[in-house]
């Protein structure tokens, strides 16, 4: 992983929350995706966290601006990454 490939926005899909986490995890075979983004909210860490699927599926929760030490847009948000063949999936919510 790194920093600039994050920075391309042609690796980048925005995504809101209440939109996009239930219906991607039952794509992943990964029920507790919400909850797993929930407490990763809550605790995060440098190295991200990894979560498996029942569907041979892992990906990566990370918060690019903590896991790189930079800047980048939308980099404070909750990101899932499943490899450079796939787009980042960076998760917002709006607030009301």
């Amino acid at each position: 992983m790194r920093a600039e490939w994050f920075r391309n926005p042609d690796n980048v899909a925005y995504v809101e929350k209440s939109k996009f986490v239930d219906n991607f995890a039952k794509e992943t075979g990964i029920p507790s995706l919400a909850k797993e983004i929930e407490e990763f909210v809550k605790n995060p860490v440098k190295e991200g966290r990894i979560v498996k699927g029942v569907k041979r599926t892992s990906l990566k929760l990370l918060i690019p601006n903590m896991a790189f030490d930079t800047d980048i847009e939308m980099g404070d948000n909750v990101w899932i990454y499943i490899g450079e063949q796939y787009p980042a999936y960076c998760i917002y919510e709006i607030q009301e």
